[in-house]
C-alpha cells in the first residue's frame, strides 16, 4: 500500500499540483515539475527499468492533464529519464548547484523537444515555447525549485524503498569471502 501511494504521489499527484499552480503563475515562471520529478528519479530511483516505467507514466499522465499531443511527454520523460540517468553515471549530482545546472539543460532540451515533436505534428505550431523571453524565465523557474523538487522525490522514493537514497543511488560492493 505504502508503494502504491507514493508511486501515485510522484505520477498523478505531481502533475495534477502543477496544473492546479497553473492559474497563479505566468507561463514563463511556472517549473515544470513533472519534468524535475522525472530526473529526480534518474536521480534516485534504484531500478532502472522501473524508474523509467514511472518516467513514461509520469510522461503519460501530463499528456492526459494537458490539451496537447497524447504521448509526446510521455516520449520527452522517458528521452529525460535515460539522459538523465546516463549522465548522473558520470557526474556526482550530489550538490544544489550541480543539480540546478544540470535542470536548466534539462529544461532548455525538453523545450527543443517539445516544440521540434509539436512542429511536426501541427506545422507552424510549437516555437513560442523557444522564444528567449520565456525560456529563459521557464530555464530559472526550473533550476530554483530542482534542489526541492529532487528532494521530495528522494524522500518519497526513501520511503517507499524502507531505505535512505539520500538523493543519489548508493554503489553495491560485492566482497569476496575467502574460504579457510
Amino acid at each position: 500500500m505504502k508503494a502504491a501511494t507514493g508511486v501515485a504521489i510522484l505520477v498523478l499527484a505531481i502533475p495534477m499540483l502543477q496544473g492546479a499552480l497553473a492559474p497563479y503563475f505566468p507561463g514563463a515562471l511556472r517549473p515544470d515539475l513533472a519534468l524535475l520529478v522525472v530526473f529526480g528519479l534518474a536521480l534516485c530511483w534504484r531500478n532502472s527499468a522501473t524508474g523509467l516505467v514511472l518516467a513514461a507514466a509520469s510522461g503519460f499522465a501530463v499528456d492526459l492533464f494537458s490539451a496537447g499531443l497524447l504521448g509526446q511527454h510521455a516520449l520527452l520523460s522517458v528521452l529525460v529519464f535515460g539522459a538523465s540517468r546516463l549522465l548522473t553515471v558520470h557526474m556526482a549530482m550530489a550538490g544544489a548547484v550541480s543539480r540546478m545546472l544540470f535542470a536548466a539543460v534539462l529544461t532548455v532540451a525538453h523545450a527543443f523537444g517539445l516544440a521540434a515533436l509539436t512542429s511536426f505534428f501541427t506545422p507552424g505550431a510549437g516555437f513560442g515555447l523557444l522564444r528567449p523571453s520565456y525560456l529563459g524565465p521557464h530555464v530559472v523557474a526550473n533550476a530554483l525549485v530542482a534542489p526541492i523538487v529532487t528532494g521530495v522525490v528522494a524522500g518519497i522514493a526513501a520511503w517507499i524503498s524502507g531505505e535512505d537514497t539520500s538523493g543519489h543511488r548508493t554503489l553495491r560492493i560485492d566482497t569476496r569471502r575467502w574460504v579457510a
